[in-house]
């Protein structure tokens, strides 16, 4: 199947492009890798950071002290994974020790530490003057507002550095949209649910337990109806303290798995739906997840009187998956015009044909990015590995060749093109992942860099389309080099299980044939025979001229018009 995303449907509303401002106040690891690195003095309260480490105290802080190789502190191990392991590794080491320091304010201290320093106001003015962000995208724990149950190692205090970015964000002109970014109990088994699972599933969260009482027909476990207590905290404080000019969206959960019971996340959505809007306004913008699968949702809130202003939300990706990151540079290129832009296009529509945009609710790319052939999991137990055996982290000055750098580019301005999808008028943006990262191992994620070095373009107007300033995702394939040589799959897909639950079957003939059955009928091309036609044409003109005998006089031969 062949898209052709240019812009004929007009944009009545003004795009919406951001970042996403990840790792903060919801930690993960493979962005600040170096935070992750403690070790039993960190557990004492003595913390000490590495050079470069990107949320450090600056260099003339008191509290700056880098780490002493000659010193009798001893790295942790294994390094936490995600919050709780790392939260819960405070709480341990009490129990095993005879401190008297309370595990939880040792750690808060030390969550203070990344809250203060990850996020700057040098890195909002970044965004805005240079890149034109006129959105940021911003993940929360559940426990920010202190829902914290006995026995759970979280620790509350993010919100004070939230609030200060609202004033940040006020000062910018760029608006905020919160999600809600873990579950207790976790919606997903991932590490950006908080707590990583043994198995990606999400009946740690909708499974159903002892207190089955409800409202409705379908039963909401506690860890749901905590979660409904989540977005009541979180957008009543929003409200309360006069934030709606700067936080005018709210996303209400982050990434519920496959397993989810739909019924329960439908149910969950209406009742946060209408917590967020009462506390918000009416004309707040909220953004529901599609469960990795948007054509579910086709028929849900297309209603305009009371769902506009709505969005339903994808993630994108092409690392966590073998087969998408062993594609060429110009395989990467069809993907995106294929694969990512059937499932944006999948929802949402009035009608079963799908040719009438949902009057409602809308779609959003929530997280997307420009990396391509590396597995983050294994990628990052070579960067966690490094820091215990020499203190720092590999690769973390890593340059990018050039010729990499110009498919980078290519690679964002398709997702780009794509993710908005002009031409169908059900899409209304996207949010890149990350805004920053720690050191060079995983660059490609990295927004500000990207600007930096002009693999990244400035965001664009918000009344223009990307396509009209890139072309259509087809377009941008043709001017792709397909030099594999900048292609690094990582880790040997020989070693891996290529049907995990991410497996993808890469049968799309534009993607197998690297753009090349594109070629008929391209426009510029003649009727059709395309660049081998013109070639063949070619050949065909000079033999001609070549070897052609004279004609008798009063006779001649009739040459048919060929097609070409």
């Amino acid at each position: 199947m062949q898209h052709d995303n240019r812009s004929t449907i007009q944009q009545d509303k003004p795009w919406i492009r951001g970042v996403n401002l990840g790792g903060w106040l919801v930690l993960e690891r493979f962005i600040t890798p170096y935070f992750f690195a403690i070790t039993d003095c960190t557990l004492r309260g003595d913390f000490t950071f590495h050079p470069d480490q990107i949320d450090a105290p600056p260099s003339t802080s008191s509290n700056y002290h880098l780490v002493d190789e000659t010193s009798t502190c001893q790295p942790v191990s294994p390094y936490p994974v995600e919050e709780w392991t790392l939260l819960q590794a405070f709480v341990d080491s009490s129990s095993s020790s005879s401190s008297t320091s309370d595990p939880k304010t040792l750690a808060k201290e030390y969550m203070r530490v990344h809250w203060d320093n990850f996020v700057t106001r040098e890195d909002i003015t970044r965004l805005k003057i240079e890149g034109r962000v006129t959105h940021v995208r911003v993940p929360l724990g559940h426990w920010i507002m202190g829902d914290i149950k006995e026995g759970e190692p979280w620790v509350d205090g993010g919100w004070e550095f939230f609030e200060r970015l609202v004033g940040w964000c006020r000062e910018e002109g760029i608006e905020i949209w919160p999600d809600i970014h873990t579950a207790p109990g976790s919606q997903n088994g991932f590490d950006n649910s908080g707590h990583l699972l043994d198995n990606p599933t999400c009946d740690g969260w909708d499974g159903v337990d002892d207190d089955t009482s409800s409202n409705t027909d379908v039963v909401l476990s506690t860890n749901v109806k905590r979660s409904l207590k989540a977005v009541q905290d979180i957008t009543a404080a929003i409200a309360e303290g006069n934030m709606t000019d700067v936080v005018t969206g709210f996303g209400i959960l982050n990434e519920p798995f496959l397993d989810c019971d739909i019924r329960v996340l439908k149910e969950f959505d209406n009742q946060a739906f209408a917590i967020a809007r009462q506390n918000l306004g009416e004309d707040a913008a909220i953004y529901i997840p599609d469960m990795f699968d948007s054509k579910k949702w086709n028929g849900w809130w297309t209603d305009a009187e009371d769902h506009s202003n709505t969005f339903l939300d994808s993630h994108y990706y092409h690392v966590f998956a073998e087969r998408p990151r062993g594609l060429s540079p110009r395989q990467h290129i069809a993907y995106v015009c294929q694969h990512n832009l059937e499932s944006t296009v999948a929802c949402c529509y009035e009608d079963d044909e799908k040719t009438v945009p949902s009057q409602g609710i809308s779609r959003i790319i929530g997280e997307w990015s420009a990396s391509f052939d590396t597995l983050v999991v294994d990628k990052l137990n070579d960067v966690m590995a490094g820091i215990a055996a020499n203190g720092t982290a590999p690769e973390f000055h890593r340059e990018i060749s050039p010729k990499r750098k110009a498919f980078l580019r290519n690679f964002v301005e398709a997702q780009m093109v794509t993710y908005e999808a002009a031409g169908t008028g059900v899409s209304s943006g996207w949010f890149y992942w990350n805004f920053k990262m720690e050191g060079g191992a995983f660059a490609e994620w990295d927004f500000l860099r990207g600007l930096k070095e002009s693999w990244i373009p400035a965001i664009p107007d918000a009344d223009t389309s990307s396509v009209d300033l890139y072309g259509t995702c087809y377009d941008i394939i043709f001017k792709t080099s397909d030099d594999e040589s900048i292609v690094h799959e990582f880790p040997d897909p020989s070693s891996l299980d290529p049907n995990n639950w991410q497996g993808v079957a890469i049968d799309d003939d534009v993607v197998v044939s690297h753009g090349q059955s594109l070629v008929k009928g391209r426009p510029g091309d003649h009727d059709g025979f395309g660049y081998f036609g013109l070639i063949l044409l070619a050949i065909l003109s000079i033999c001609y001229f070549v070897f052609r005998k004279k004609p008798k006089k009063q006779s001649y031969i009739e040459v048919q018009n060929i097609a070409v």
